[in-house]
């Protein structure tokens, strides 16, 4: 029997740190044809909202204009058997070096071609906080490592992947020019009981969207 684990942090829109605006409707201003019952209880939402907040997911879109974006990935890359590397043992701020990824690596037992490789900085419980902009990071050669293993999509408890300071994206391009998704702000990876597990992040197909929140859910042996 199967135990599902929600990885995902929940958008509040009275403390989302990008916008995130919900305005609630009576469903007769989308429709003028609701026969609204006395005192009945029914509304739409119209949201505006920036596509990269909460846990959301990445596309090759977001750096290549011939990219697959949310209507066109292919769903195989975004659900499959993961692999959790622990990296909570590198310090705050410090790179996260090809060495201490590899020690991680062989803890968790390898990484194998086609895993979805979800990355623990130790990190999920700070998201809100200034903290949470303090985590370690992850070298290009490092990032290179994994897409070298064979992994079809990474995820991370923190708001990037990218070296502090750097506008030139090379550790996104690593991962998108391989159409790797990227996956931030996963969240609650310490209650996942084991280091192998099946996942699925299936974000909504809007053509011409390059990143957009997403529910990931684990399955693990109960």
């Amino acid at each position: 029997m199967r135990k599902l684990i929600d990885l995902t942090h929940v958008i509040d829109p009275k403390t989302a740190p990008r916008k995130f605006t919900v305005e609630t409707i009576g469903a007769e201003t989308v429709n003028q044809n609701v026969v609204r019952l006395a005192g009945q209880w029914y509304i739409m939402s119209n949201i505006s909202m920036v596509s990269h907040i909460g846990t959301h997911i990445e596309m090759p879109y977001h750096l290549f204009p011939d990219g697959a974006d949310l209507a066109t990935v292919d769903l195989n890359t975004l659900c499959g058997p993961a692999v959790l590397v622990d990296l909570r043992a590198v310090p705050a701020g410090q790179p996260i070096t090809v060495p201490a990824l590899e020690a991680a690596i062989r803890a968790a037992g390898g990484i194998r071609p086609g895993d979805i490789v979800v990355c623990n900085l130790g990190y999920s419980d700070r998201y809100g906080t200034d903290e949470y902009g303090k985590s370690p990071y992850f070298t290009n050669e490092a990032i290179r490592l994994l897409v070298d293993a064979g992994m079809k999509m990474m995820a991370v408890d923190a708001g990037g992947v990218e070296i502090p300071k750097s506008e030139q994206h090379v550790n996104h391009t690593a991962l998108l020019e391989k159409n790797i998704c990227l996956i931030e702000n996963i969240a609650h990876l310490n209650d996942l009981p084991c280091a192998r597990f099946e996942l699925c992040a299936f974000p909504v197909p809007v053509a011409g969207v390059e990143s957009f929140p997403v529910r990931v859910v684990a399955a693990v042996e109960a």
